[in-house]
């Protein structure tokens, strides 16, 4: 059995109470769960790509640092949640209940149903988007850097700087654009295809990596 069906199958809930739990790191990429509790639980460094939510209850839930791509959440309770330095993309939230969920530092792309339900006060420096970026508002030195890390096993399965069809994930690039400098990132991007050497999951690991090498601390 795979990693990634090894991780499908943990954590794939139906009908448990896990309240008040924290998965740190955690893969649920593909796994699937069905009227679980989650509520007051904490979620950080997590993925979430491809997952089915359905009648599942978030209620008071903390989600830190955690990619959520392609995701059904289909009749879940999200009310007084909260998601912080997220990227969310291409969600579907279908019947789920989101009005007083707040959302800190987040990029939302492809998710109408959130910014049609929660109220603008609930968004802070928070950005929503209807399309991916152009690549074309990076440079090309930029670009290819990024470009060549899909030869890193690690990076190119984590699928946090890539996208299908030999495309770029743009919303993770502005992310990184925005806190380290272009320049910067085309050196240290060299740097880190050297130091990723596990399984991860999300864009905060790389960030990690990169503010230590923007300091000048020795790994």
């Amino acid at each position: 059995m795979s990693a990634n069906d090894r991780n499908r199958y943990a954590f794939s809930y139906v009908n448990h109470d896990v309240r008040e739990r924290r998965f740190i790191y955690k893969n649920f990429n593909r796994s699937s769960s069905y009227r679980s509790n989650f509520s007051s639980s904490s979620f950080v460094g997590s993925s979430f790509v491809g997952v089915k939510f359905k009648f599942c209850s978030f209620y008071k839930a903390d989600f830190k640092d955690c990619l959520i791509r392609g995701t059904l959440f289909r009749k879940c309770n999200f009310q007084m949640a909260t998601f912080t330095n997220c990227l969310m993309e291409e969600n579907i939230f279908n019947g789920t209940k989101l009005e007083s969920c707040k959302f800190v530092n987040c990029k939302i792309i492809g998710s109408p149903k959130i910014f049609q339900t929660v109220p603008e006060e609930n968004f802070e420096h928070t950005e929503i988007l209807n399309f991916y970026s152009n690549e074309k508002i990076f440079s090309d030195a930029l670009v290819q850097r990024v470009e060549q890390l899909r030869s890193h096993d690690y990076i190119r399965r984590s699928s946090v700087l890539h996208r299908k069809k030999g495309k770029i994930n743009a919303l993770a690039l502005k992310v990184l654009v925005e806190e380290f400098d272009a320049d910067f990132l085309i050196k240290a991007l060299s740097e880190v295809e050297g130091l990723v050497t596990r399984e991860f999951y999300t864009l905060s690991y790389i960030q990690s990596i990169l503010r230590k090498l923007s300091i000048g601390d020795k790994f």
